[in-house]
């Protein structure tokens, strides 16, 4: 016939848990050294590349028309996509807006550049 079985131990019991704590605490630091290393996130690099006035007029009442483009790249250095929210771009003059344009959310993959251009017209500009 077997012996039969103690339980066992409060001891045995809470060092089994201190080695799982202590095992989970490693995984954790050894994920973020490799996050930080190998995945160091970095902010996007963007450049514009270039700024026009497509149409420009004067009328004789001292006010101008016009229509204003900019061409801007969005480079992502990073190893994972890069996710950018709604945006707006604003012409100002003196401190009061006179052109506006929304640019949707979107993603870049890793290491890709996204070229975006943003055209509006400013109607009545004194």
């Amino acid at each position: 016939m077997s012996k039969p079985q103690r339980p066992p131990s409060g001891r045995t019991n809470l060092a089994s848990c201190i080695v799982a704590t202590v095992f989970l605490i490693f995984v954790v630091i050894i994920i973020f050294i490799v996050y930080f290393t190998v995945f160091k996130p970095h902010d996007p690099k963007i450049s514009v590349n270039a700024v026009q006035l497509p149409s420009f007029s004067v009328s004789n009442s001292s006010t101008v028309n016009f229509t204003f483009s900019q061409y801007v790249a969005v480079m992502n250095p990073n190893k994972a996509a890069f996710t950018h929210y709604d945006s707006t771009i604003q012409l100002l003059y003196s401190g009061n807006r006179v052109g506006f344009m929304f640019i949707p959310a979107g993603n870049i993959d890793s290491g890709r550049t996204e070229y975006m251009a943003a055209t509006f017209a400013v109607q009545s500009f004194p």
